[in-house]
């Protein structure tokens, strides 16, 4: 899998799949989700709806992901998953928000996946340690139907300690 790395805006990707770093609710929230929400408009609420009644009634758990229709995104589908908070929960969970949103992602017969970084807005985990679980996990994950992993990171900081540790 090709690996990109880039500051911008997830919303903007062009991509098969962009993946939410998502409120346990599914509602919407602050950050790269509430900024999702917005953009992918009001029929992504009503989705988020109907999946709480039906599947999620208690929510997304951390580490878990699931997928809706992307609406106004230029992706087919979103990928939600939760993040672990970073002083209450194992940021081990981590790694289980990349893979679930990568093996939906196969699922789907996406070629191309947009992540943000997980859990390093409001949840609190440190991007140096967060970057880590992410290499490790793109290093060893093989697939057969994605071909581009997008790393989609809101700050020139972020974008930093992101090219570093991917040596770039």
């Amino acid at each position: 899998m090709k690996i990109t790395i880039f500051q911008g805006d997830i919303t903007k990707i062009k991509a098969d799949a962009i993946v939410n770093a998502a409120h346990p609710t599914l509602m919407g929230g602050g950050g790269v989700d509430g900024a999702i929400h917005r953009t992918a408009g009001n029929e992504l609420i009503k989705e988020c709806i109907e999946l709480r009644k039906d599947k999620l009634p208690n929510g997304l758990p951390t580490g878990e992901a699931v997928a809706t229709n992307a609406y106004n995104l230029p992706a087919k589908i979103i990928i939600h998953t939760v993040g672990p908070r970073y002083y209450s929960n194992d940021l081990d969970l981590l790694k289980n928000c990349y893979i679930n949103s990568l093996k939906i992602a196969e699922e789907n017969n996406c070629k191309t996946i947009a992540f943000p970084s997980i859990s390093t807005g409001a949840y609190g985990a440190p991007i140096e340690q967060t970057v880590k679980i992410v290499k490790d996990i793109l290093d060893n994950y093989k697939s057969d139907v994605i071909e581009e992993v997008i790393l989609v990171l809101f700050s020139e900081k972020d974008l930093e300690v992101y090219n570093k540790s991917f040596n770039r």
